[in-house]
């Protein structure tokens, strides 16, 4: 429902489990926090390209919630600044994000969080804005055990670390047993690159490059992730064989591009196994 939503002064839906809202335009910080504070059983939000209009802050604190998703759409908000949206969830399992951080979420008091995925892009132009939104999600998720990075979510996170200076103050994710992409991990088990991975052969002779070795590198990963047979993948899959020192099994999959042609399977796959690697019982499997 495409409209400014009004609001009443006093909120509370004693009985409500599910919310989902769409294309709603919140525009008073008094009723939008009343209404957000007064759901107690509240399990599942949904908020699909909405909009924070003249908001500064605003809380959404509902004891119950299990699950919250966000939608963004950048062409729909019309507040440069955007909006501060801290989100409180002591039940919190799963949290979603799709958009362009044009506003900033916090999550916080969520120790039972299970999974976490942020599907993000952006724009040269607001670009140490974006990253310090990326940076500041990201300290919510300090207990999850399944951490999903996709599209331009991971370039922000470098430039967060590299241009805005953030690396000492990345949160850890003492909890971590999935990462999808990659993150700063202290007990990770499997990272799954979903959208493939690429790294400038040139970043070989970079001694920043996992310096130091994150520990789960040397302790228990578990290396997952699909392939395009380029020079570049080539470079990262090389860094990661050599500096995870206990991995058990690296598992490559073809992009359906790369599976079509039979010869640069067959070259790929002889410089691959041809790569060192930090451990001495690590399986190298090629799929097809």
């Amino acid at each position: 429902m495409p409209c400014i939503l009004k609001l009443p002064p006093t909120i509370c839906f004693t009985n409500l489990k599910t919310l989902s809202f769409s294309d709603v335009t919140f525009t008073k910080e008094h009723s939008t926090e009343k209404l957000f504070s007064g759901l107690p059983v509240l399990e599942e939000l949904e908020l699909e390209n909405c909009k924070w209009v003249n908001l500064k802050v605003v809380s959404i604190s509902a004891p119950k919630l299990l699950s919250i998703r966000i939608d963004e759409d950048r062409e729909n908000q019309n507040d440069e600044n955007g909006c501060k949206v801290m989100i409180s969830g002591v039940s919190l399992k799963y949290f979603h994000y799709l958009g362009e951080l044009y506003n900033e979420y916090h999550v916080h008091n969520s120790p039972s969080l299970l999974e976490a995925s942020v599907f993000a892009s952006w724009f040269n132009e607001r670009e140490r804005q974006i990253a310090h939104h990326m940076y500041m999600l990201l300290t919510g998720f300090s207990s999850v055990k399944k951490l999903t990075l996709a599209f331009f979510a991971v370039e922000l996170l470098t430039y967060a670390v590299e241009v805005v200076e953030l690396l000492p103050h990345m949160p850890i994710f003492k909890n971590l047993d999935t990462a999808e992409d990659i993150a700063k991990i202290s007990r990770l088990k499997t990272m799954v690159f979903s959208e493939g991975i690429s790294l400038s052969s040139d970043y070989e002779r970079n001694d920043r490059i996992l310096d130091p070795v994150p520990p789960c590198f040397l302790s228990q990963l578990n290396c997952i992730k699909d392939y395009e047979g380029d020079e570049e993948e080539l470079s990262a899959v090389k860094i990661l064989l050599k500096n995870a020192v206990v991995l058990d099994k690296m598992v490559i999959t073809c992009s359906h591009h790369f599976a079509k042609d039979l010869e640069k399977q067959k070259k790929v796959h002889e410089q691959l196994l041809k790569l060192p690697r930090g451990s001495k019982h690590c399986e190298l499997v090629f799929l097809i």
